[in-house]
């Protein structure tokens, strides 16, 4: 396993803070009531839209769903985008997996615009061979992010490949594309979550993953 893809929301970062309280300006500013805080969590890794479906069933193509995509990247540009913080262990890691000699990409479902920011503010960047992200609809799937990053990067045989990432989209993302995935269970997924969506392996923390990838 050479090449390392992560995602970055509940696998880097801890990115709940602003996330949850941009559904909430989104919700708010359409007079809708806003879910538990059980039920946003939830919507940390997968396409927007998708979860406004899935917990309120709104037709991801309305005018709604796109009224509240909007609010929610109005706030998360201006604040939300900050309200996160870095995992302990994680630059750690990273250093670590530069001085073995393996390559890093982050392949996540947040627009790549706002990944490219966070990672700068962070000064993660020359950790990265490459940080690919969804565009701004909010209706990427994770299985397009990695193949683009494996099309651009030219990463041609997936078993040297390996995804890390929290949520079940990671999973299944990764296997479409072919590639295996380690989870993570100390972001916004379950154990449960994870192994029926068919991780080869959990790790607790972030460092676990240099006895996983060899």
């Amino acid at each position: 396993m050479q090449n390392i893809l992560f995602d970055l929301d509940g696998t880097l970062i801890d990115s709940g803070e602003g996330i949850m309280n941009a559904l909430r300006y989104s919700y708010q500013k359409e007079h809708l009531s806003v879910p538990l805080d059980t039920v946003l969590r939830k919507f940390i890794g997968p396409p927007l839209a998708e979860s406004f479906e899935k917990y309120n069933a709104i037709d991801p193509k309305s005018e709604l769903a796109t009224r509240l995509i909007a609010d929610f990247q109005e706030f998360y540009e201006q604040t939300g985008w900050q309200q996160l913080t870095l995992y302990l262990q994680v630059q750690e890691l990273l250093i670590q997996l530069q001085n073995l000699g393996k390559k890093a990409y982050i392949t996540t479902a947040k627009p790549e615009p706002f990944a490219k920011k966070i990672i700068h503010h962070l000064q993660l960047d020359n950790y990265f061979q490459g940080i690919y992200g969804a565009d701004l609809s909010e209706t990427m799937h994770k299985s397009d992010v990695i193949g683009a990053c494996l099309k651009t990067e030219h990463l041609t045989d997936p078993k040297t490949c390996v995804m890390v990432g929290d949520r079940d989209t990671d999973v299944i993302g990764a296997a479409a594309n072919d590639v295996a995935t380690i989870g993570v269970l100390y972001g916004f997924g379950t154990q449960e979550e994870l192994q029926q969506a068919g991780v080869i392996a959990t790790i607790e923390q972030p460092l676990d993953l240099l006895t996983q990838i060899g």
